[in-house]
């Protein structure tokens, strides 16, 4: 087996390393845009199996040809802004039939995967990264923070699930396997916590305020972020039961998820998270260290509202039902960076081409969307 990951960043690096790690006879690549920042030897760091290992990644490159050649199942590990132009650059070398998987899987990547891939290669997604990572130092050293006890996967097609989760499997990595790729898409993981706690910090404020101190993102969660996290993923189960066509069974309540089911333990819980306890808002400081500005080139803008939270929304509007809690963040969002995302108070603007709703791919009707799933 042929294993390419696509990203050099915290989990990238980190898969490759554990991959690598766990079956040495397995041929392992990474494709990074800096290999030249990489060293030989790897070192990864097991918090939870408290030891350390070093391993030698057989490629670093940046060229798709050397990476992904021949490559039988491809991680992608990249923000969902960044996902398609990886496609369509490993595309031309990857196997006959090779899997490309995608973690986390949502972003809309379901909507592009064939513009680049043939009908007998695979898509397949993750509902949530399989364990929690942090770099050390770039290209050196990674630490491999905590394990989910498994990873919940879908596949675009689903008659090919048990295939892509024993070949997920054999890269050592437990999975659960989802009844749809919907089950993957619309899963509330960064979309919904991330927004409601990025909306929380900047929400009252212009782009240019000017904070006195670096907050950090989970350490000092309060009950309204948790409020406004209930009240978005209300609404997405408010969504979920409308898609009658499929089984959203997988999607798990994010109340579940973390075991608080009211606002104050979810506060409670989010801060005491902690792998979560390093982790800092999304803020810049400014040349003259006088304070800090919100860093809206972080992923916490780039990625959750244009490729999270705003793919959620427009699903609404498929199956007839209501998001006024999305749509004053997503307003909120759009007004904060310049963006014209609703027209006369409905959620059609035009600078929701940069986004990954569905729309965007001229999906426009309930039906074309379930036929999506339904493969």
């Amino acid at each position: 087996m042929k294993i390419c990951i696509v990203g050099g960043g915290h989990i990238g690096t980190t898969l490759a390393c554990y991959i690598k790690h766990s079956d040495t006879d397995k041929y392992v690549s990474l494709f990074t845009r800096h290999p030249e920042k990489f060293n030989k030897i790897i070192k990864c760091n097991d918090w939870e199996g408290k030891k350390a290992y070093e391993v030698e990644i057989d490629c670093i490159s940046a060229d798709p040809n050397v990476a992904a050649c021949e490559a039988d199942i491809v991680f992608v590990a990249l923000p969902h802004f960044a996902v398609e132009k990886a496609f369509a650059d490993i595309s031309p070398f990857v196997s006959r039939t090779a899997l490309v998987g995608v973690l986390p899987g949502g972003g809309g990547c379901e909507f592009f995967f064939d513009r680049y891939f043939s009908k007998d290669k695979t898509l397949f997604g993750f509902q949530r990264v399989p364990f929690t990572a942090k770099l050390e130092t770039y290209g050196y050293e990674t630490n491999l923070k905590s394990w989910k006890p498994y990873s919940v996967v879908g596949a675009q097609i689903q008659k090919r699930l048990d295939f892509v989760c024993s070949a997920v499997e054999a890269c050592g990595l437990k999975t659960k396997k989802a009844d749809n790729y919907l089950s993957i898409a619309l899963t509330p993981t960064n979309p919904i916590l991330h927004t409601s706690r990025t909306y929380e910090i900047f929400g009252q404020y212009s782009r240019d305020y000017i904070f006195k101190e670096k907050c950090k993102f989970y350490v000092g969660w309060t009950d309204e972020a948790s409020r406004t996290l209930f009240s978005l993923d209300a609404e997405l189960r408010e969504l979920l039961a409308h898609i009658t066509e499929l089984d959203t069974s997988a999607i798990r309540p994010l109340a579940e998820h973390y075991g608080a089911q009211t606002i104050s333990l979810m506060t409670k819980k989010i801060n005491s998270i902690p792998t979560f306890q390093s982790v800092y808002a999304p803020m810049k400081q400014l040349e003259s260290k006088d304070g800090y500005i919100a860093d809206i080139d972080s992923r916490m803008f780039t990625e959750d509202f244009p490729w999270g939270l705003a793919i959620i929304r427009s699903y609404c509007d498929f199956f007839g039902t209501k998001a006024r809690v999305m749509d004053k963040i997503l307003s909120w969002y759009a007004e904060y960076m310049g963006l014209e995302w609703y027209k006369n108070g409905e959620f059609r603007g035009k600078d929701l081409i940069y986004t990954g709703i569905p729309q965007r791919y001229g999906i426009m009707t309930r039906k074309e969307l379930v036929s999506y799933y339904l493969r």
